[in-house]
Order: structure tokens, then sequence, then C-alpha cells
């Protein structure tokens, strides 16, 4: 880098602006790369994943998940005052009358939490880092002719090794560094004779610089990793799902949705319930079978979930699922004034509702762990290794187009599933849907799902074992009777206020 600040001007690197950009992040440069992608945070809790620097402490997340009961308990104290007449207590209940087959809040454990941030933050540095590079390209383009021995594609690649590089390091935000960035990237590139950067004076080639970097600063490119991941603030960011529920229901008919939609519709108009945005993931009509149209999949029409969407003031989506999962999602913010005692901690929280039909979630909880799986940067608990192992010893670029048409057409045979039905086994098997010819009998979901088993069970074992350490530690510590009393406090403030209508 000190061969390009010599060759444009090295008073511009030290001038105030420039340098102001730089410090805040000084704190990432010096971290030394991992030795192992497997990384153990507290006892045998461990996680695997290629991006284990971004991720916050195994004791940042259990404070996290303690200090999010409160929420939790909020939302489902709300859903059980609005919701709790329709769900069903007995199989001769009427669907018309209790849609609603179970009702349950949950708050993700720290491994999960973990897992989350890690392949959140991951997912979206990606995005950044292609977005930048592509935008570096462009400017650059635009100022100096590329050397004829070289290509658009090998340029952007040599960029992106500069902002995303495989060494176990923490890597600053692009956009919100770019003037950092764009010096070490020139340096690179003139390095490799890139562009024909000696065509324009010292003087030209600072004003040049200037102008790239004012783009930068100008461009609408709104930056999701500019919040540090492995502190509160930046699991709250990047895991807005740490509280969440589901509405399982027994009959998916928008018919039988309605009253669902119209009690959280209520709880809205009561101002007990803030929605920030509603997805509602729907088939690709490429996807469906011939004679079908996607209102035979649908959970909620699209007037019912406009209605909600316009008493809460929230933003209605539409997502195309690309697997064939099928669900309403209701983002929520859980923070409340009252929970700004205690410095806060229990405040800053956001949930999940999911409306979901219980053959769909079924599937989904196999399917998930699936699709986790074909990115590898995405986090897994090492409880899964064997699954993991196994699924991409089969999952591959032979098997790859086939296995995910079997998965979006298992999602709609779930989907499509009446009351009435019986089943053979708990998916669709290959047979059942035309794949036996193209995908090997271990990636049938049936054969799946009794390895997973076999993962729960590992991973539930090392949780109550990482627990029961934990508390050894803890339970009989002045700071945790405290931090219980603070909870209960919060949780009867709940109760108090809800009762207030």
């Amino acid at each position: 880098m000190i061969n390009l600040v010599q060759n444009f001007n090295i008073n511009y690197i030290n001038s105030s602006n420039f340098v102001k950009r730089i410090l805040p992040h000084k704190k990432y440069d010096n971290l030394s790369p991992l030795k192992s992608d497997v990384v153990s945070f507290s006892g045998r809790a461990k996680l695997i994943a290629a991006n284990m620097q971004d991720a916050p402490s195994g004791y940042t997340c259990r404070v996290t998940e303690e200090n999010s009961e409160p929420a939790r308990f909020y939302l489902n104290s709300v859903l059980e005052k609005y919701l709790g007449s329709f769900v069903s207590k007995s199989s001769d209940d009427k669907a018309s009358e209790k849609p609603i087959a179970r009702l349950y809040t949950r708050t993700k454990s720290a491994s999960s939490i973990r897992e989350k941030v890690v392949s959140k933050y991951s997912k979206l540095q990606r995005e950044e880092v292609i977005k930048f590079s592509d935008q570096v390209f462009e400017e650059l383009s635009q100022y100096f002719k590329i050397n004829p021995d070289t290509n658009k594609e090998t340029i952007i690649s040599e960029i992106k090794r500069v902002i995303d590089p495989e060494d176990g390091r923490r890597k600053l935000p692009p956009y919100t560094n770019s003037a950092y960035y764009l010096v070490e990237i020139i340096d690179v590139l003139k390095k490799y004779n890139r562009f024909d950067f000696d065509s324009v004076s010292p003087e030209r080639f600072k004003k040049i610089f200037t102008e790239i970097v004012e783009s930068f600063e100008d461009s609408d490119f709104e930056s999701k990793t500019s919040v540090d991941p492995t502190g509160v603030n930046g699991i709250k960011y990047y895991a807005k799902d740490i509280v969440g529920a589901r509405v399982i229901l027994r009959d998916p008919n928008p018919e039988y949705t309605s009253m669902i939609i119209n009690a959280l519709k209520s709880a809205v108009e009561d101002k007990k319930l803030k929605i920030t945005s509603i997805e509602n993931n729907i088939p690709d009509s490429d996807n469906l079978p011939n004679g079908k149209q996607i209102s035979d999949y649908l959970y909620a029409t699209d007037a019912q979930l406009r209605s909600l969407a316009k008493a809460a003031g929230a933003e209605l989506i539409k997502n195309k699922s690309k697997t064939g999962y099928l669900a309403i999602h209701i983002n929520v913010d859980l923070s409340d004034d009252a929970f700004n005692r205690n410095n806060g901690v229990f405040n800053g929280y956001c949930g999940e509702i999911q409306i979901i039909g219980a053959d769909v979630e079924r599937l989904k909880d196999i399917e998930d762990l699936c699709y986790k799986l074909k990115d590898n940067k995405n986090a897994i608990h090492i409880a899964y290794k064997p699954f993991k192992d196994h699924f991409l010893r089969y999952y591959n670029d032979s098997t790859k187009d086939a296995f995910d048409d079997y998965t979006y057409e298992s999602y709609l045979y779930q989907r499509a599933i009446s009351k009435k039905q019986k089943r053979n086994s708990v998916f669709p098997s290959l047979s059942e849907l035309g794949f036996e010819k193209k995908l090997p009998p271990e990636l049938d979901f049936n054969y799946l799902r009794r390895i997973k088993i076999e993962c729960d069970k590992k991973y539930k074992e090392m949780q109550e074992e990482e627990e029961a350490k934990v508390n050894a530690k803890v339970a009989m510590s002045q700071k945790y009777i405290k931090k219980r009393d603070e909870i209960r406090l919060a949780k009867s403030y709940v109760t108090y206020m809800l009762n207030q209508l």
C-alpha cells in the first residue's frame, strides 16, 4: 500500500476525514486467523461455520437469551389473550370454530442465536462485497482503460479478495470504509497491471480517487453490516427472531385463517401488538402442478393480509418461495418503554409469528437443515455433523437440481394434504413423486428424517449438559438471583399492562 500512497499523495491519506473513517475500525486489523472452522464457546457446545470470526461469544449469546424472557412472555401473553379461544382442545372441535391445532412461543437457545447471527451476517456481508466489488470496477473503468491481457471477471475476483480475505480476520464493511479499501484495491490492481493507471498525473489521480470515494458516499446503497455482530446490539440486529411464535393450523383454509387474522388485527388496534412487516411465502406459478393455481396453496387471501397490514401500518411482502416452503411470517417489535428498566437489558427484541400448516411444519423441520447445508457459509451445531456429512455426500452437482425439485414438490404435497388423507410414510417418498430414478434413496426425506432424529438426541444431550454446567456455576450467585427477580418483575408488569384494556 505504501507504493500507492507515494504515487498519488501521502498527504491525502493523512487528512482528517480519511483517518476518521479508518480509526474506529482498527481494532479488527490484528485479529489472528482461526485455526479451525469448529469453534467451542462454552463446554461442549460447538458450531461448524466458515466465518466464526464474526460470531458473538457464547456468554454474550447466553445473556441475550436470558434477557429475552420478558419479551417472549409478552408475546405469549398477547397471543394467548387474542388467539387462545381458537385453539382446539379436542379432535371433535370444528375447524371452523377452533382453527388452531397448536399455539406456542419459544426463545432461541444461545447456540441457535450464535448460529443465526453468524449465518445472517455472513450472508449480508457477501451481498455487500459483491455489490461493492462491481461498483469499484465500474468506477475505475470510467477513468482508466483495462489492459488488454486481462478481463472484467479477473479484476472483480481480485477486488473481492481484498475486501473479503479468507484468512479468518474480521472484515470491515466496505461501503462505510470505501476509501480504506480503495487504496488497497488500487495497490493490488497496480501490482498486477490490470488498469493503465500511469496514464494520468499524480494530481489527476488524486482527484479521481476523491471523486470515486465521494460516489460511494453518495451511493443509495444501505449497508446492513455496519453493526458489530459480536455485541448484544448486533445480536438483536442480525437475529430478529430470537423470540418466536407458531400458530399451527388444523386446516389451512383461508376461511378459517380469517379468524386468526382478525384477532391479530384487534391486538394491533388495541396497541398490544406492533407489527413491522408481513411476509407471505407463496409458491412460484412456474412450479405448480397442472391444473393448480397459487390460490390453491394460500393460507390467507391478499385482502385479509392487506387489511392486517393497513391496520398495523406495516409492509406486506409477497415472497415467491425458492424451496416450496409456504407460510405467513409476521414480524413484530417487542420493545416497550417499560423494559427500559434495568438499563434496558430486556428491551430492543424483535420477534416473528409464523402461521403454518401442520404438515408443512413437519417437513420444514427437516428441510430447514438441508437448506442451511446447501450454503457452507451457514453455521450449524456440531451435533448435526453426521447429518451434514451424509447430506453433502449425496447432494452434489449431479443431484442438486433434482433434489431441489423434489423439495418443492414435497412442500406442495404437504400443503395439499387434507384431514381425510392417510399417509404410509411421514413425507412423500421419492417414488411417490417420481424421483426414484433421479435421486439416490439416501436423499429421501424419510431417510434424512431418521438421521436427523439421532442428531436431535445428541443435540438435546449436549444442551442439557451445557445447561447443567452453567446452572451449577450461577444458580446460587447473587447476580443470578437478582436477574431472576428482575425478570419476574418485568413479567408481572406485562400481565398488569395487558389487563388494562
